[in-house]
């Protein structure tokens, strides 16, 4: 290797180690220019361009690394993890059997090809992959933490109890660890671990996200037994960090739900049709009960559930040509009437054939196709749309009390409890507007109904449904079928009503709730 390559390479490698994409990329332009069959700089820009977003872009590039080394693991797993995230199931399930054909025995690529299998939901087969990562690097905190979170979507507790404590052993800073096993023990007694949470708390040089973790830790523990006042307080001072990196505003969501009002008015003309007649979308805000109806519904012998995944989101950004950043915003939706909806509605549905096969009806359980909901129906007018309510302010405290995805800004409303209260009026008012503008095609069910009256709740919901009553629906919790939500334990037990009226457990630090459900004319008193 001529000297100025191998000085560039090792810059490279230097730049890539430590987090240095640019430089990563100046030097692999470099290495190029000298020699354009160094498969290793085809690579570099493909996790250059990952790291900027670039999916395909990024997938061209180590396509181009492959064609010179077809066998490198490395660059196999990476282009698996690269169609994940476009949400290729096909290719990136391709991508990862070839490259367990190949026998990979770096722990890295193992983790890369056991989490693309997660994100599919073949969650026994990523369990095998990242057993294989753990064995061959058991000092690695993230792969124990990867292959624990496997097992709770499994359903096994007690494995995934002992991997999230085999990552705090192996990083006792692990925070994100902690609270992890504190919401798989979440129904459970107190756990004895408040006095360390309590220390590390203290800690001086913690980041938004450390802390954010560890409030949502210890207020569980303060829960557990009952003091409400400290839990609050914890979680309170947990998301302060948080609130001020994210920096929310309640007004550019108010945007886009303004948006979708007007962009369908209630006198439209929406033309019916029989295009995803056999199409269910499960929706609602987050923490509603929309994992339960989705595991009532997926025991049904005619409904497979694809869970919480982004089909038809995607579908719209791309033939929308939309270049913003945003998946959804409101200058998508003002541009939305040059859609061709029947497009929209072929990619989503091809999308749903690949994931499910042959079945009679699929259900999608994305929470926040809430706000798609005049989309989907323009796309597939033959589909049914279920809305799940909840009690006002226990959806409000439920929502504030659960930790959701640090990277995703659709849930920045989260940190603060007022914003929280603001972002459910919108969603109250848009769930009203679609109530009005698609009366035969869109059905609330409420959470409590359910709780209360099992029986009579599902057998409207399958009537609307257009399928048959199925008593295996009310014993759900038997199903032995991975969840991947934040609800994955509490839907393998039978219902419970400890969920409902949580919110008066914690009588005047909901007074922001209160303030702005009263200004919305929302009725919450009982």
């Amino acid at each position: 290797m001529p000297e100025t390559l191998k000085k560039l390479t090792n810059k490279a490698a230097i730049a890539l180690n430590n987090g240095a994409f640019a430089e990563l990329e100046s030097c692999a332009k470099q290495i190029l220019q000298l020699d354009n069959t160094y498969a290793d700089a085809w690579f570099f820009l493909s996790l250059s361009a990952t790291e900027r977003r670039k999916v395909s872009v990024a997938i061209e590039l180590v396509d181009s690394a492959l064609r010179l080394s077809s066998r490198n693991t490395e660059y196999v797993a990476h282009k698996a993890r690269l169609h994940t995230m476009a949400g290729q199931k096909e290719a990136a399930l391709a991508a990862a059997d070839y490259a367990m054909s190949l026998g990979p025995d770096r722990p890295l690529v193992l983790d890369t090809l056991g989490v693309v299998y997660s994100r599919f939901d073949m969650h026994e087969q990523a369990r095998e992959v990242l057993k294989l990562s753990v064995r061959v690097s058991p000092d690695n905190a993230q792969f124990q933490f990867n292959l624990a979170s496997v097992e709770q979507f499994l359903g096994n507790a007690a494995g995934a109890e002992e991997g999230y404590r085999d990552a705090i052993r192996v990083k006792p800073d692990f925070y994100r660890a902690y609270w992890a096993l504190s919401e798989l023990e979440k129904n459970l007694g107190a756990s004895g671990r408040l006095p360390v949470l309590e220390e590390l708390v203290k800690g001086t040089n913690l980041s938004p996200e450390d802390r954010l973790y560890l409030g949502h830790a210890i207020s569980r523990e303060y829960e557990k037994t009952g003091n409400y006042d400290h839990a609050f307080q914890s979680l309170s001072t947990g998301k302060e960090g948080m609130r001020a990196k994210v920096d929310y505003r309640v007004a550019g969501d108010k945007k886009l739900f303004d948006a979708m009002k007007q962009a369908f008015p209630v006198d439209g003309d929406y033309a019916p049709g029989d295009l995803g007649n056999q199409n269910i979308f499960v929706l609602g805000m987050p923490r509603s009960g929309t994992t339960l109806v989705d595991r009532i519904l997926s025991t049904h012998s005619r409904i497979v559930s694809m869970g919480e995944v982004q089909y038809f989101a995607r579908a719209m950004k791309e033939v929308s040509g939309s270049k913003t950043q945003a998946m959804l915003d409101s200058e998508l939706v003002m541009g939305s009437r040059e859609v061709d909806f029947s497009e929209v509605g072929r990619r989503y549905l091809f999308q749903v054939g690949e994931r499910t096969g042959i079945k009679e009806f699929s259900l999608d359980k994305m929470p926040l196709n809430f706000l798609y909901v005049g989309f989907i129906l323009r796309a597939l007018p033959g589909a049914k749309i279920a809305c799940l309510r909840r009690h006002p302010v226990d959806t409000c405290l439920s929502n504030y009390r659960q930790l959701f995805a640090v990277n995703f800004s659709y849930y920045n409303y989260h940190y603060d409890l007022k914003d929280t209260a603001e972002y459910y009026c919108l969603f109250d008012e848009l769930m009203a507007h679609w109530k009005a503008v698609f009366p035969d095609r869109f059905l609330e069910v409420d959470y409590e109904d359910i709780v209360a009256k099992p029986e009579l709740t599902v057998r409207e919901l399958c009537a609307f449904l257009s399928v048959e009553f199925e008593t295996a629906g009310l014993e759900f919790y038997k199903s032995k079928s991975a969840v991947s939500t934040a609800s994955a334990m509490q839907v393998r037990e039978p219902l419970y009503s400890s969920a409902v009226d949580r919110w008066k457990h914690y009588g005047d630090h909901l007074a922001p709730v209160f303030e702005v459900l009263s200004k919305n004319d929302i009725s919450y008193r009982q």
